[in-house]
């Protein structure tokens, strides 16, 4: 249970104490009324009872001024329990989404691969929204409708224990019906939640993939897995809510039946002369109440059990271990890269085998091959997106885990073909590169990278917005962006997955300059789909199948006209002469 709570609170205890001492209090207040009443009726019935008596009109007097003061009390303790429980609900998930956003990225690249994009969305926003709402409704109500009950019956004993035994008789089967819905839902709901993650995310995958939808006229009924996910989804929701409703009925009103047993064995006591009239009225007043917040807790008890699925789900997404790192990085000497015995696989694919190399401070390396031979795996183990399966990777002489990711990655610019720009100004995006640089520094990469030119004839120049993912750019202007960024940070290693592959001969020139900009007096590491673009690289490794087959300059790999990589250069040569012939 204490785990249960920190895992919720994210690990903040302490933050549900004041609400909670504030929801046993308004409980408590909430009972007196109901005493108030009772010796309201005492004094009233009294002169009924016993003939020539009056009713005090004083004490009646006071009585009222007591529920006045109660009341003004209650609304006072009410106020500030409410403001208190949803704000510290509402900042408990806050945290806990930044927490968990903050674990995410300390994650090797691997657990990113191998789980569905739609459920880490669902687990940053849909989760902790269950965690909002067991935290600011359904934990709070369940101690207030508890605590009031304990109240009654504390109280009720004194006055006549027989009654009270029958008030709270159908109590534990209640309970036995609550934890057995529990298990329902715990059972059904996981199947539920996997349906509802997988729905997202088709959603996400159809909207994505709206264009080609299109294209190949694939709407409609025709896009099977969203149809098939959706109609699996309201499968699943009325399977949960068909099994776990009748139980949670079934409970309340075995609850509900004790009024039935309160009102049957209370007139047979007074009928025997056992009980008095206006404590035969109290018990049923008081049984009545007393049930409403019970059968409340049972149905609040429903959906928390549902809900502590989400909390599940994110104690398990924070029982992955990120990567290990030292508290203090280790001192390197200059910038060289070195590969020894490198292994790595993932899953069960072997994507690079025994790879050793060596990467001088300020040279340019070329990797080169076919699709799926290891260049990128190389680029990202550089970085430390993932660790190696055997083997050693070192920067200035240091094991790559021997830094903090920080320092690492301080060390490490990276420009991709795959360009993502976060939907914010044309500014804040380049200073994804250096946080704090000034507006001048800005400019400055901005020129370098050849994009000053088209940002200051955007609507409003670096303060325009670029749509999510950059939607409102061209790639080339996109592509730019991300080597401003790369100058603006100012790393020492430069990985470059060669940026002009796929772009016009206009864009290519611009960022071919920015390129040139950005590698002066650095490490360079490029992947390289054009071997023209690499001619003049200071080592060239040629990569198949995971391994080195080839290394060396552009000219030595030439010599041997039987080698891979000459067979790729002739290849390109000849792509180059392809035309297209209109038919007939």
């Amino acid at each position: 249970m204490i785990k249960f709570f920190r895992l919720i609170t994210n690990n903040n205890i302490g933050a549900l104490r004041k609400p909670f001492l504030l929801e046993v209090l308004q409980s408590i207040l909430q009972g007196q009324p109901y005493f108030i009443i009772l010796l309201v009726m005492l004094t009233l019935l009294g002169p009924l009872m016993n003939p020539g008596a009056f009713a005090d009109t004083g004490a009646l007097v006071r009585l009222n001024i007591t529920l006045a003061g109660i009341m003004l009390v209650l609304f006072i303790v009410g106020r500030y329990k409410y403001t208190m429980e949803f704000s510290r609900a509402y900042t408990i998930s806050s945290e806990g989404r930044l927490t968990l956003g903050e674990y995410l990225r300390k994650l090797p690249m691997g657990f990113f691969k191998g789980r569905d994009p739609g459920d880490i969305t669902a687990l940053m926003l849909q989760d902790y929204t269950n965690i909002e709402t067991m935290l600011s409704h359904l934990l709070m109500d369940a101690i207030g409708a508890l605590t009031l009950p304990l109240v009654f019956i504390a109280f009720l004993f004194p006055i006549d224990w027989r009654m009270s035994l029958i008030t709270i008789s159908l109590i534990p089967f209640a309970l036995i019906v609550a934890y057995g819905t529990r298990a329902l839902i715990l059972w059904l709901g996981k199947s539920h939640v996997k349906v509802k993650t997988a729905a997202s995310s088709r959603m996400l995958e159809y909207l994505d993939g709206m264009k080609n939808i299109k294209s190949y006229n694939l709407q409609g009924k025709k896009f099977v897995r969203l149809e098939t996910t959706f109609r699996k989804l309201k499968d699943e929701s009325i399977i949960l809510e068909s099994a776990s409703g009748p139980a949670v009925i079934f409970g309340a009103l075995s609850l509900y039946a004790g009024i039935a047993l309160i009102m049957i064995s209370g007139m047979y006591f007074v009928m025997q002369g056992t009980l008095s009239i206006p404590y035969f009225l109290f018990f049923l007043i008081v049984g009545t109440r007393m049930y409403d917040p019970l059968v409340k807790v049972l149905i609040g008890f429903a959906e928390l059990s549902y809900y502590s699925i989400s909390a599940e789900r994110i104690g398990s997404l924070f029982s992955v271990k990120p990567l290990p790192e030292p508290d203090v990085s280790a001192e390197s000497k200059g910038n060289d890269i070195e590969f020894k015995d490198v292994t790595f696989h993932y899953h069960e694919t072997d994507v690079l085998k025994n790879v050793s190399f060596s990467l001088k401070e300020n040279t340019m390396t070329a990797l080169v091959g076919p699709s799926g031979s290891g260049k990128t795996t190389i680029t990202r183990l550089i970085a430390r997106f993932w660790d190696a399966n055997s083997g050693e990777i070192k920067i200035g002489g240091v094991p790559l885990c021997g830094y903090k990711t920080e320092d690492l990655m301080s060390r490490i610019s990276m420009v991709f073909q795959d360009v993502y720009l976060f939907n914010d100004t044309v500014l804040n995006n380049i200073k994804v590169g250096k946080s704090d640089a000034a507006m001048e520094e800005v400019i400055e990469a901005a020129k370098k990278s050849r994009c000053h030119e088209f940002i200051i004839k955007l609507p409003d120049g670096y303060n325009t917005m670029v749509g999510e993912g950059g939607s409102t750019l061209s790639g080339g202007e996109k592509q730019r962006i991300s080597i401003a960024r790369a100058i603006l940070k100012n790393a020492p290693i430069v990985l470059l997955d060669e940026a002009t592959a796929s772009l016009d001969p206009e864009n290519e020139l611009f960022i071919q300059e920015a390129i040139g900009e950005l590698v002066k007096g650095r490490t360079l590491v490029i992947i390289a789909h054009r071997l023209s673009t690499v001619t003049h690289a200071d080592q060239i490794i040629v990569l198949n199948h995971g391994e080195i087959v080839e290394r060396g300059t552009h000219d030595e790999l030439l010599e041997n006209e039987k080698s891979f990589y000459s067979g790729m250069w002739n290849e390109q040569k000849r792509a180059h002469t392809w035309k297209l012939k209109a038919a007939g």
